[in-house]
């Protein structure tokens, strides 16, 4: 999706979509819908996992195109209506570095969105026929959030990155002592496999190796 990763998951009637990527990205969405004999129509809750550029770029014409509901954290809610939001802190010396210029030069603006659904601490998607939640694990962001799918899946957006070997770690966190309150917390749920925000799917074993390191 331009950058960073989105997420379809299949409801008993139609899609949830996590984040929209950056502008630009809607046919990709397009074209997956179609891959699964469906339209843009049918997504009916879009989730925005945090408000970074990258995750909400194409969300206001995502949600012109459908019906769709918008789900955001109460802590985000105002950055989306906004159209603007911040840089995140580096966590390590290079992204430190990135972080300190992309926050002089860089534009962080988007077309603005109003919010749906401003959630607090958790969300059950059943109402979206889902078997799932929504659950806030503020690091990244304040308002981060991630959905948890059948006690199986973990859709992570930022709260995890997968770009580095042997680390999924992420770059940028504004408070990285509650990130890993939140990861101690996304342990609990016993899921089987993570999809990030940016890199590839991994494992609960790959998760909890990086866990230990923090421990």
């Amino acid at each position: 999706m331009l950058g960073a990763n989105a997420y379809l998951v299949k409801g008993r009637e139609g899609f949830v979509l996590v984040d929209t990527g950056r502008s630009g990205a809607v046919g990709r969405v397009r074209k997956a819908l179609e891959e699964l004999g469906a339209g843009i129509v049918d997504v009916d809750l879009i989730v925005v996992t945090h408000v970074h550029q990258d995750h909400v770029g194409s969300l206001a014409r995502i949600k012109k195109e459908t019906s769709a509901e918008v789900l955001v954290h109460e802590t985000e809610a105002n950055l989306l209506r906004n159209g603007s939001c911040g840089f995140p802190r580096g966590t390590m010396t290079f992204s430190r570095a990135l972080s300190g210029l992309a926050k002089r030069f860089m534009d962080s603006s988007f077309e603005a969105v109003e919010p749906d659904l401003v959630v607090g601490e958790s969300f059950d998607l059943d109402k979206f026929g889902v078997d799932g939640e929504v659950i806030h694990t503020p690091g990244h962001t304040e308002g981060s959030v991630v959905l948890m799918i059948g006690g199986e899946t973990c859709i992570a957006g930022d709260t995890f990155f997968n770009i580095f070997p042997g680390s999924v770690y992420p770059p940028f966190a504004d408070d990285e002592e509650r990130l890993i309150e939140s990861w101690r917390n996304i342990k609990e749920y016993g899921c089987s496999e993570y999809y990030p925000g940016h890199g590839g799917q991994f494992d609960r074993d790959k998760f909890e190796q990086n866990l230990k390191k923090y421990n």
